[in-house]
């Protein structure tokens, strides 16, 4: 329920990404580029895979009290005028970040251009793992986890910070286009378990518990606050292929058929009430 192709950051086009999907054996799959559904678009001109559904996904990217947080989006209505807005406006702020990161990586003389992060991007919308490859071509750092831990990461010396985008409005735009909202990873940006509960009444309908960069202890620590607060249950391996430990894994990190039918049923529930 969590994965990425070259829509956004990820190495694999769509269709090759629905490919890989059904050699691991899955009978379904969410693509959740990075702030748009682009992927979806590109697939429903093919038809559906005959041994794999995909699920309509996106990861909303998230900014407030000077941290980022990423919400899943499951189910949403691709086509909303609402939802391409979104996606227009996110393009061009994370254009306008990039090229203040290059600007702040060049003075300090690190000597990149924007127009190499364009062309590692492609097609997608642009963003620090493009920035990374980049570094990682021209030698300046050997992997693009270092380029984070050096120069790309919160608090680093060429970090830019996004703009306000609070959790509450990344809910209120999902559960509006029908969709279902779950908090990604939350292990990873919320250090202190507790912190997260504040996140229970900020609307989001889920929680991503099954993650790679979950132990067993904060799995359990956060199926269980799932259960306690009426919370659906998702997981994915976040696979993008640009890392080491993407491919491993892949399959490995997942969601039940179970999972997939009751953020489903949440879903069509909300779209047949209206909220």
């Amino acid at each position: 329920m969590h994965s990425h192709t070259n829509c956004s950051d990820g190495v694999l086009t769509p269709t090759q990404l629905v490919e890989k999907a059904a050699r691991h054996g899955f009978r379904a799959l969410a693509i959740t580029d990075h702030d748009t559904t682009a992927a979806h678009h590109d697939l429903e001109k093919l038809g559906e895979h005959p041994d794999v559904k995909v699920y309509t996904g996106i990861e909303l990217s998230c900014y407030e009290h000077g941290k980022e947080v990423h919400i899943l989006g499951y189910f949403v209505d691709k086509n909303s005028d609402e939802l391409r807005e979104y996606e227009v406006a996110k393009r061009g702020e994370r254009s306008d970040r990039a090229r203040m990161m290059v600007e702040k990586l060049n003075g300090l003389r690190v000597p990149i251009t924007y127009a190499e992060v364009e062309d590692v991007a492609g097609t997608a919308p642009v963003g620090r793992p493009h920035i990374a490859s980049v570094l990682v071509r021209r030698g300046v750092v050997g992997t693009i986890q270092k380029a984070f831990d050096v120069y790309l990461d919160t608090g680093k010396p060429a970090y830019e910070p996004r703009s306000v985008f609070t959790i509450k409005e990344a809910t209120s735009l999902i559960a509006r286009i029908g969709g279902v909202s779950v908090i990604a990873h939350p292990a990873r940006t919320f250090m202190d378990p507790r912190l997260f509960l504040a996140l229970v009444a900020s609307g989001i309908d889920g929680i991503e518990v099954f993650h790679p960069s979950h132990w067993p202890v904060t799995r359990e620590y956060y199926r269980m606050l799932a259960i306690q607060h009426g919370l659906l249950i998702t997981g994915g391996s976040d696979f993008h292929g640009t890392r080491d430990y993407d491919e491993k894994n892949f399959g490995t990190f997942g969601a039940t058929q179970e999972m997939f039918d009751a953020a489903h049923t949440r879903s069509l529930q909300r779209r047949v009430h209206g909220h």
